[in-house]
């Protein structure tokens, strides 16, 4: 065994945690998942599905066929034990912005005006962060619906929006929104986000989450 010690990163309830832990440089990256998910009681089903975690390192994820030492881990790491979305990565990099959310949780001040979303319901989503997180409830996966200003669990059966789907953020009296690397995409007025560069959002535009609608109202 060849010791290393490393800071390892990951959701707990909902909330990131860290901890220092020694890992042995020989063993293979699947095995040490294995262990890591089973040592810090992390869940492995999600509605009878298996989840799958990912080792990642300076934005590069772990292939599990290697070891650590063969994946260059070394001593004083910052490591992330995390699940991504299909969709969350380009190749093996993930993007800042994904790892980032790994927290789980809007964040800002409070938002100083009066903002929502409206679905085809009527139902209202009150905005309440500068920093908004819209998608679907998952306390399992560090998603519980306080970590969401718009939970939209309740009108999405077929579940196609993702746990963070979008971000809307207020700033300098403005409006934008993010798409955060969702499965489905995110559609504004009929047009889609990229999730590399943030849309202006105006009062009445249209927004579409997977198979989901909302409309965004804003009182300035």
């Amino acid at each position: 065994m060849i010791p290393v010690n490393i800071t390892l990163q990951y959701l707990n309830n909902g909330v990131k945690d860290s901890r220092r832990i020694k890992l042995s440089l020989d063993a293979y990256v699947r095995d040490t998942i294995f262990k890591l998910v089973n040592d810090l009681h992390l869940p492995t089903t999600n509605d009878q599905e298996a989840l799958t975690y990912h080792l990642i390192r300076q934005h590069q994820i772990l292939d599990g066929n290697l070891t650590l030492l063969e994946v260059q881990v070394q001593e004083g790491d910052i490591l992330q034990l995390t699940l991504l979305d299909r969709n969350a990565t380009v190749g093996n990099t993930v993007t800042g912005a994904v790892l980032a959310r790994m927290g789980g949780k809007a964040g800002g001040a409070p938002l100083p005006i009066s903002a929502a979303l409206f679905d085809s319901a009527g139902r209202r989503y009150d905005l309440r962060h500068s920093r908004a997180l819209i998608g679907r409830a998952d306390t399992k996966l560090g998603y519980p619906p306080e970590s969401l200003d718009a939970d939209l669990t309740e009108v999405d059966p077929g579940k196609t929006v993702s746990r963070p789907h979008a971000l809307i953020v207020f700033n300098n009296g403005e409006f934008t929104i993010r798409d955060l690397y969702s499965q489905r995409g995110l559609m504004l007025n009929g047009e889609r986000v990229s999730p590399s560069k943030a849309a202006m959002l105006q009062d009445g535009d249209s927004l579409t989450l997977g198979d989901v609608s909302v409309q965004f109202r804003c009182e300035t």
